[in-house]
């Protein structure tokens, strides 16, 4: 089973309504961290999702963004209020268990099925609740001791996978290892592991800032027919690095070295609803700005691990 960890902002909420669609209900769970005081764009994604028969985990207590104060039982009231179908999932540390708890028993004791998000090797007795979770999440396995992360029924492995750099001109141009958790999260190296996931073609450190870019880069990601690992490929723009001028064209020469390399590259997809997404803007000449590619490339990623599936 995958589980893609997204934050609740625009264009990521847009690529799950977008490809919601084309999801096996069977291998794919997606889990959101609400950022926003809004949550009418989460509800609706949350809603997409369940037309399709997709119960997505939302996390109540958001550890950034515009809801990261308010208390757990506050958001997980206001979402059910919905009337979507989502599986409220609790971030938890030693420093909030106090904080938690009673949330946490209220579930257990009104049967209401709900997932952790452990954020630490807790020390504290939490069997209780890992016992009772329908899923236990950790980020990045090595963060934990291999006792602790054995000891999770139903354990969920989120990596953070994307090799991020501070600039987008220092991505190199060859294609970087990305992950092998497809192929490896049923070898039971961790006795309780029932799926993974990832941050997808993102970062996963919080950042609100944006805004143009001295040069212009498209993330794509596929698994190599060779030995099925999966890769990403960065394509940049090459023209005034030094500048930020002219992101339209700039775009396109990601673009081309994007359609480029996937032409060459038969192992890359490009029949997901995301890449055809690029054909069109690439045969239409069409600059769309930097929100819609990002979107496109996690479509991409997220279909591209559903049909291995």
């Amino acid at each position: 089973m995958y589980f893609p960890f997204m934050r609740g902002k625009q264009y990521e909420l847009a690529a799950l309504r977008d490809i919601a669609c084309r999801l096996r209900v069977d291998k794919v769970v997606p889990i959101i961290e609400p950022v926003k005081v809004n949550i009418k764009p989460l509800c609706s994604t949350a809603q997409d999702l369940n037309n399709v028969g997709v119960c997505p985990h939302i996390i109540v207590n958001p550890e950034v963004g515009e809801l990261a104060s308010d208390s757990p039982d506050y958001l997980f009231n206001l979402i059910k209020q919905e009337n979507i179908c989502f599986t409220p999932c609790v971030r938890l540390h030693s420093q909030n268990i106090t904080h938690v708890q009673s949330l946490l028993n209220n579930f257990i004791s009104n049967e209401i099925s709900f997932s952790l998000y452990l954020q630490e090797d807790i020390q504290s007795n939490i069997g209780q609740y890992t016992s009772q979770a329908l899923n236990n999440i950790i980020l990045n396995q090595s963060s934990y001791s291999h006792q602790f992360t054995n000891s999770l029924p139903n354990c969920v492995i989120i990596s953070s996978a994307f090799p991020a750099k501070n600039r987008n001109a220092d991505y190199s141009i060859q294609p970087q290892f990305f992950s092998d958790a497809h192929l490896t999260y049923q070898t039971l190296s961790i006795q309780g592991q029932v799926g993974f996931g990832d941050c997808l073609t993102i970062d996963n450190t919080w950042s609100t800032s944006g805004g143009p870019a001295f040069v212009i880069a498209l993330h794509i990601t596929y698994i190599d027919n060779s030995n099925l690992n999966m890769y990403v490929k960065h394509s940049l723009s090459t023209s005034n690095p030094n500048d930020q001028s002219n992101p339209a064209g700039k775009f396109r020469e990601a673009l081309d070295a994007m359609i480029q390399f996937a032409n060459q590259t038969p192992s890359l997809n490009q029949n997901t609803l995301g890449f055809q997404q690029y054909i069109n803007i690439y045969n239409t000449n069409h600059y769309p700005g930097l929100g819609i590619p990002k979107k496109l490339s996690m479509m991409h990623h997220i279909e591209t691990i559903n049909n291995y599936l």
